[in-house]
């Protein structure tokens, strides 16, 4: 990991931490809008678990597909406002970077916006108070999905947070964190060079020795007996955790990932597969009707 470049080269990566340590300070409620997928999943739960643990008061909103659309939605950020309306610090995670109506309406009402995301920037840019976006810079980062950003926003804290040498970050270990950084990186296809080689090799090797429960329920449940490599995160345990999202709401696998018990992680780990065979099974009707549909018409002549 000393390998990896200095978090505070990201774009606005400096105005991000500062702001944060602000609402620490103030004992602000921070709500961490994620995605609901993979990367904004993974995302979401190393933030909350990391923030929570280092002295924020942080609650996270994910969206429903279906109900609220994709991304920082107007939809969502309202339905976000009504359940935590106390709220004057938002930090969009893996999407957020063309939410330019959105992000001026939360400005509107008082809200500050910190964008962390990888995909690519509208024109004009949102008027967040901070993006965090290598899309920005100078094209160092970006390989980087949201996972990778995440895990750099926990560096620059920590090291700001050690900077001022607060007990919490001096005592503050980031390696344990790299299992959900390789699932969120190889689940959203990004290429597998730079930092992220460096970040899946290390990311891996916590992964198969990982203890946390959700992780373990999830590798029982997909069935896996032996080493867990980019074949079984890609084909076997990212699809699971897709299938929440998918279906219902992400809710369901953010829950897994920061279940604190096996007892509580495994009636959810069965869920999430359940799930996953039916989304399957959806995909398999589909298909059949759409070939069906298309031998009908087609006339070889």
């Amino acid at each position: 990991l000393k390998q990896l470049a200095d978090p505070f080269a990201l774009p606005h990566m400096a105005a991000a931490v500062d702001r944060l340590f602000a609402a620490r300070e103030r004992d602000e409620l921070l709500v961490i809008f994620g995605d609901y997928d993979v990367d904004g999943v993974t995302s979401t739960a190393l933030l909350l678990e990391v923030l929570r643990a280092l002295g924020w008061r942080a609650e996270f909103y994910l969206p429903h597909r279906m109900d609220e659309g994709y991304g920082l939605s107007q939809d969502g950020v309202e339905n976000c406002l009504q359940k935590f309306p106390a709220a004057r610090l938002l930090l969009a995670v893996d999407c957020g970077s063309t939410a330019v109506d959105t992000i001026a309406w939360l400005n509107s009402r008082s809200v500050d916006v910190l964008v962390l995301d990888h995909h690519q920037v509208s024109a004009p840019a949102p008027a967040a108070l901070a993006l965090v976006n290598p899309q920005l810079g100078d094209q160092h980062f970006t390989e980087l999905c949201s996972a990778g950003l995440a895990f750099k926003l926990v560096h620059a804290l920590v090291k700001r947070g050690r900077d001022r040498q607060l007990a919490e970050f001096l005592a503050f270990d980031v390696r344990p964190l790299l299992d959900l950084v390789a699932l969120g990186t190889i689940a959203d296809l990004v290429p597998l060079v730079g930092e992220n080689r460096i970040l899946v090799t290390a990311g891996l090797e916590r992964l198969n020795t990982t203890r946390r429960p959700g992780l373990l329920a999830l590798r029982a449940a997909a069935g896996i007996d032996g080493r867990i490599g980019t074949y079984e995160v890609g084909f076997q345990l990212g699809p699971r955790l897709n299938a929440a999202g998918r279906l219902e709401n992400a809710a369901e696998a953010l829950q897994l990932l920061l279940a604190p018990t096996l007892a509580e992680a495994e009636p959810i780990a069965r869920t999430l597969d359940a799930r996953n065979r039916e989304r399957q099974q959806i995909e398999r009707t589909i298909t059949d009707e759409v070939i069906g549909a298309i031998r009908a018409r087609f006339d070889p002549a």
